[in-house]
């Protein structure tokens, strides 16, 4: 537990080192650990020194070990930052306050069924999937226009999030993220994860997502 705290406190280093570089506040830059596969004993360290943002990829796992977490520890912000499934809405409007993964219309009119739900739901951002892989959600670069009108007529859309293809150059999605961004007057970019979140504080990142580099190498 004493290496998750010590890793923590070095990137939080490394993020004030970007941000000076970038000319930025690093307290513009929201750090979200990513505790996917990892145990309630595991989070509670950093929970103990007072940080508060925290990502989940799938709301079956999320559910399982936050509900508790929450309950001990009011302030937690959780952000889903894996795909959304349809019959889930519900179960994720509960758990979390973020929502990265807004992909696709029919899931804007399956959350629209849940107004009062939205209202607690601090951020929701679109996934755009930049280079159009087809393992990868997001919705593509031609789609995106459409699915902002749409999404914008029930959800306060606040944000874009990308996963750049892997051993690719990162600098040139997040490049690409932030000029949509900038065009649709849209303030908070999700992006930059272990690897690769120095170059996207340059680029203008708001919320990065880290995982292994805090938490260590996962198991399974």
């Amino acid at each position: 537990m004493k290496e998750i705290i010590q890793n923590y406190n070095s990137i939080l280093e490394q993020i004030r080192i970007a941000a000076d570089e970038a000319n930025r506040d690093m307290n513009e830059i929201k750090l979200i650990i990513v505790t996917k596969k990892f145990e309630s004993e595991n989070i509670k360290p950093l929970l103990d020194i007072g940080h508060l943002y925290y990502g989940e990829n799938k709301v079956q796992e999320a559910a399982r070990k936050w509900f508790d977490l929450k309950s001990e520890y009011k302030e937690i912000k959780l952000s889903l930052i894996g795909p959304l499934q349809t019959n889930k809405i519900k179960l994720a409007l509960d758990l979390f306050c973020s929502i990265h993964s807004i992909d696709r219309e029919k899931l804007v009119l399956k959350l629209s069924k849940y107004p009062e739900k939205i209202k607690n739901i601090d951020e929701f951002f679109i996934q755009v999937n930049l280079a159009d892989e087809v393992q990868k959600s997001g919705v593509s670069i031609k789609s995106f226009d459409k699915l902002l009108i749409e999404a914008n007529k029930f959800l306060k859309i606040n944000g874009l999030m990308c996963l750049p293809p892997k051993n690719n150059d990162s600098s040139i999605y997040f490049g690409f993220l932030y000029q949509m961004a900038r065009k649709n007057n849209i303030k908070n970019l999700s992006m930059g994860m272990s690897s690769d979140f120095r170059e996207a504080i340059l680029f203008g990142a708001t919320h990065i997502r880290i995982g292994e580099a805090i938490m260590g190498e996962r198991i399974g």
